[in-house]
């Protein structure tokens, strides 16, 4: 348990000690300050308790007050300090003889205790070098105690570890979409075609396929670049104000928007279809209505999530750590430090600094993660839809292969027209390779902005830190609520 052993004998300065207490308990906790009467619970035998936590703790606080070494016991009049049941002289005894830090803090009117005053055993306490807690001069004499105890009092906190980084397929995804795109390069040709295109002057429905899977990846493409060139700027302050809140607020402020859009799309084009959208209408009311029990449940432990990176911190940044969690990180150390009173406590400000390290650290990988190449952060940070282009693309190209085959079939495979197979091919794969590099440069961009806008932000937090760590660092007699005892506001 380490911490600080508060030595002293009852008398008429007891007033004295009690907001000394407090003062410490308010820079280091209570679990760090030993008390008898405040600390020892009921029933517990103090004898045992006074020797474990001399034992245990890390600095001997030895209050002397004036005519502290002459003080005589009641009953016989003897001195204190010469019997060997004495306690202060017990706890002072144990502490020097275990090598702990001891160090005397003289009140008002007292003076250091000479080796002729002192027992044999606890002589060497005439040459430790003590600390005067005056009562006009109390805040400077205490801030200079507290400076000393803050270099021999070990913390007692610990980063909280980040969750479990989420599932990332391995090189299985790699063989397996290898496996099906060659599986598909042999199975479309293979398929049966009807002939009857021929006599009617129609084209093969692989020729349909491949036109119309075209089309599809042109979709992409042009949302993308919408993003990247027409709407960037808005987009960016909309994402930036967003991420910098509780998920419930971004949640609260974004998917209903979404889902209003997608239902109106949706059913605008199946009141279209006739009789057969009601059906569809019904499924998609069944895929909807799934959607938003598995938002909620999400919901529900993602707030879990937030409280407790509020009520305990700091916690560990994941890597990778998305846009999201790292502006959220840095709003959230914003807020505790707009919240905690000056001075800061010792805990508070080890806490901040580790924080502001830890961002810095994310802050590099994400430097590290913009200048990767285009293979490497689709195969990292898009796994599933790398392995998905890459199917769509076999299709398109089986497809394609299919076409040719049923015009050669038809006696009318010219030249010309496998040139314009192979040239709708490739065009569907220029649109696949357009879309990842504007997908690329987009993400790029976005971490170098994150990275100069974060890190300007953490610059102002550190120098907050220090300000609020500057001031003398002393206490009021009832310590401030800690931030975490609040809740967070949005």
């Amino acid at each position: 348990m380490g911490g600080i052993f508060i030595n002293y004998r009852r008398g008429g300065h007891e007033h004295v000690v009690h907001r000394l207490y407090r003062e410490l308990t308010g820079n280091f906790g209570e679990d760090q300050v030993f008390l008898d009467r405040q600390s020892i619970v009921p029933g517990q035998q103090y004898s045992d308790v006074l020797r474990e936590r001399v034992a245990d703790c890390e600095v001997l606080l030895v209050v002397v007050h004036p005519g502290w070494a002459d003080a005589r016991d009641e009953a016989t009049g003897a001195r204190r300090l010469d019997l060997e049941t004495d306690w202060v002289r017990r706890e002072i005894d144990q502490a020097l003889q275990d090598g702990k830090t001891v160090i005397p803090l003289f009140l008002d009117g007292a003076e250091p205790p000479t080796a002729e005053q002192l027992p044999e055993r606890i002589q060497k306490l005439e040459v430790k070098n003590g600390q005067w807690l005056r009562q006009g001069a109390y805040d400077s004499d205490l801030a200079e105690l507290i400076a000393a105890l803050e270099d021999k009092v070990s913390k007692t906190w610990e980063p909280i570890p980040p969750p479990s980084p989420p599932y990332r397929p391995g090189r299985w995804l790699g063989v397996v979409t290898a496996v099906l795109s060659c599986a598909v390069l042999v199975t479309v040709p293979a398929l049966p075609q009807d002939d009857g295109w021929v006599r009617t002057d129609g084209l093969p429905f692989t020729l349909y396929a491949t036109m119309f899977s075209c089309l599809l990846m042109l979709a992409p493409l042009i949302a993308v670049t919408v993003v990247r060139l027409l709407f960037r700027r808005p987009l960016d302050i909309w994402e930036r104000d967003l991420h910098a809140v509780k998920h419930q607020t971004y949640v609260r402020q974004t998917w209903p928007l979404a889902a209003g859009l997608l239902l109106i799309a949706v059913f605008g084009a199946l009141s279209m279809w006739g009789d057969g959208g009601t059906l569809a209408s019904f499924a998609l009311l069944l895929v909807l209505g799934f959607a938003i029990v598995r938002t909620a449940a999400l919901n529900i432990r993602l707030q879990r999530r937030e409280n407790d990176l509020w009520e305990r911190w700091p916690h560990c940044l994941p890597a990778p750590a998305t846009r999201m969690v790292l502006r959220r990180a840095v709003a959230r150390l914003d807020l505790r430090l707009r919240e905690m009173r000056t001075p800061l406590s010792r805990e508070q400000r080890e806490k901040a600094r580790w924080e502001l390290a830890d961002l810095s650290k994310a802050l590099r990988r994400v430097t590290g993660e913009a200048e990767r190449s285009r293979r490497a952060w689709l195969r990292q940070d898009h796994p599933w839809l790398f392995g998905f282009y890459a199917l769509w693309l076999a299709l398109t190209a089986a497809s394609a292969l299919a076409s040719g085959l049923a015009f050669s079939r038809a006696e009318h495979g010219t030249t010309r027209v496998h040139v314009a197979l192979a040239i709708v091919t490739l065009i569907g794969a220029a649109l696949a390779l357009a879309t990842a590099e504007l997908g690329h440069r987009l993400q790029r961009r976005q971490r170098t902005q994150l990275v100069r806008e974060a890190r300007d932000r953490i610059d102002k937090l550190a120098a907050r830190v220090t300000t609020l760590s500057t001031h003398a660092r002393t206490k009021p007699s009832a310590p401030a609520p800690r931030p975490e005892e609040y809740p967070e506001p949005d």
